[in-house]
């Protein structure tokens, strides 16, 4: 009895509480939007030279999560969010044959498509179908056949498979509450690992690599001397990252507050604009549309510049180039300000 008392202490000591799978996989979703806020201030400081960085910042994210994923996986047998919350992966077969704080190859590929190709895929499905929603309701719809049905597929599939996806994700996070599983997430069980709270081993294995990487005596020829150089910068980069995880959420806030619409009269007056798109609207009437050269339609302002256009016009030109067709300052749909006149 004692023996079995023995053991139920040390896996309830080693399974992880439920407060912190959920706090490491609140930190990676606040981890984009952080990424993307950067971006953004970049944009804006030259819109001209680094709009692109707006425009791109998933696929900017995507790079940068992937080689810290690498990173992490490949040095401390966890994603980077795991190893913040001292937490690493364990497989459920061959573990024993695994030196510490390491997964086998096949585990590190299932991991990253997790990690880093499924969010970036989910997040661009979710945005086809969020384009779709607003044709629809403007009667935009494709007329061709094909086109027609798998843009109407879309909208009937899309709802119900996220729906379905966050159902799954809350039955796993019930069962492992309750002991009933050992994965809090489905992509766990996909990639057939389950986590574990860091032991004493794995404290002293990082702890004599952060010894061995201070040491510059012992560096004998110049490839360890590379090999350090490397290991000194990835270290400080990394262990930067994880004291800036602090500021994540007070990022994710103020990222979205910023995003939020507000009045005309608060936004600051853009300087003169230095592209050639204003020519473009240089005959136009007041009452027309810089996009289409007709007759405005629903009328939505874009914040960021003044000028104003027809809302489908402006709201495809948005979230496909991400800045204002006229001035080309970085924009998004945030930033779409509805005119509803009494008739």
């Amino acid at each position: 009895m004692a023996e079995f008392g023995a053991h139920i202490t040390v896996t309830a000591r080693t399974r992880p509480s439920i407060f912190d799978v959920v706090a490491q996989d609140g930190l990676m979703s606040t981890l984009q939007p952080a990424v993307t806020h950067v971006m953004k201030v970049v944009a804006e400081s030259n819109p001209e030279k680094y709009e692109w960085c707006l425009k791109y910042s998933s696929e900017i994210f995507a790079a940068f999560n992937l080689i810290l994923q690498h990173h992490y996986l490949s040095n401390y047998g966890g994603s980077f969010a795991e190893n913040f919350y001292d937490l690493k992966r364990i497989q459920l077969k061959g573990e024993r044959h695994l030196k510490p704080l390491s997964i086998s190859h096949e585990a590190y590929i299932k991991s990253l498509l997790t990690l880093v190709a499924f969010p970036y895929l989910w997040s661009h499905l979710d945005n086809v179908y969020q384009d779709v929603k607003e044709k629809e309701a403007d009667n935009r719809l494709s007329e061709e056949g094909w086109r027609n049905k798998l843009q109407k597929l879309v909208l009937k599939l899309w709802p119900a498979l996220h729906f379905s996806w966050e159902l799954l994700t809350l039955l796993f996070y019930v069962r492992y509450l309750i002991g009933k599983s050992r994965f809090h997430s489905p992509l766990l069980l996909m990639c057939g690992v389950r986590l574990a709270n860091l032991d004493k081993e794995d404290y002293e294995i990082i702890d004599m690599r952060a010894e061995k990487m201070l040491s510059f005596r012992s560096i004998r020829n110049l490839q360890e001397l590379a090999h350090w150089m490397i290991e000194r910068v990835g270290s400080s980069l990394m262990n930067s990252l994880e004291v800036a995880a602090f500021f994540l959420q007070f990022l994710d806030w103020f990222y979205s507050s910023s995003n939020t619409p507000r009045s005309l009269t608060n936004q600051p007056i853009p300087p003169p604009p230095k592209t050639a798109g204003i020519q473009r609207i240089s005959g136009l009437k007041t009452e027309d549309c810089p996009i289409c050269l007709k007759t405005r339609r629903q009328d939505t302002v874009l914040s960021v510049s003044g000028y104003v256009f027809c809302y489908s016009c402006i709201l495809l030109y948005v979230r496909r180039e991400g800045k204002c067709p006229v001035t080309g300052y970085p924009a998004s749909t945030a930033q779409l300000i509805r005119i509803y006149q009494e008739i």
